[in-house]
């Protein structure tokens, strides 16, 4: 019993020291790989190292600030076998390898849908910047404030 024991305050221990934001690695059913992530320098360094290895690129970032997002919903589409990918991006970027042909892809955050499409020939790379209205969710988690005479924060 006290080996069980020891073993679960271990496994524990090894999964509350894993990196916060880390790097997603997928396949989709037809086969494609993908990595979504970006979140801090060394991932951002690493998908920098990678980013040859993929034929599309998408970025989620705020509109106006040009912060990255992380948390969008990514469906890719194509003409012919239908749905590719659909996953919650763990960072601002997402790399997918796709074959040379016809796509659509949906960026969802919050309530908010944007829509690219696109060809590209064998050989050929495409990257697709989503930017979201964030102002809503920022207010949402900052309550509006007024300053005081003497410069200090009163809520509202």
């Amino acid at each position: 019993m006290i080996k069980l024991e020891r073993f679960a305050v271990a496994a524990a221990l090894l999964w509350a020291l894993q990196p916060v934001g880390a790097m997603v690695r997928g396949t989709t059913d037809q086969g494609r790989s993908y990595v979504s992530g970006g979140v801090g320098g060394e991932e951002m360094n690493s998908l920098n190292g990678e980013r040859g290895q993929y034929t599309v690129s998408i970025l989620t970032a705020s509109k106006g600030t040009g912060a990255y997002l992380s948390g969008a919903r990514i469906v890719i589409t194509d003409g012919k076998a239908g749905p590719i990918l659909s996953t919650v991006m763990d960072g601002p970027w997402l790399l997918i390898d796709l074959p040379a042909g016809s796509y659509q892809i949906d960026a969802i955050y919050g309530d908010t849908t944007q829509t690219s499409k696109f060809t590209f020939a064998a050989g050929g790379h495409r990257q697709s910047v989503f930017y979201f209205d964030t102002h809503d969710q920022v207010e949402a988690l900052s309550p509006p404030i007024d300053i005081d005479p003497t410069g200090e924060p009163v809520p509202r």
